[in-house]
């Protein structure tokens, strides 16, 4: 088993990587430079409380249930 030591920033390459047979390689094949689920969740939460104001969860939460019926 090889140790892949540098980071690819080739997705290609990192399928190529990937789909080697076995015992194949170990380490990181792609990496990407994203924010993650929860800075987006963050993002998203912080822009409601802006549009509504000083409302607490349990409003926010009424409300959405008040737009259902």
């Amino acid at each position: 088993m090889s140790l892949v030591t540098s980071f690819a920033t080739d997705e290609l390459a990192a399928y190529k990587l990937a789909q080697l047979p076995f015992p194949g390689v170990f380490g990181v094949f792609y990496q990407s430079d994203r924010p993650t689920k929860n800075a987006l969740e963050k993002k998203w939460i912080d822009s409601t409380r802006e549009k509504l104001g000083s409302a607490n969860d349990q409003q926010i939460l009424q409300k959405t249930f008040d737009r259902m019926k």
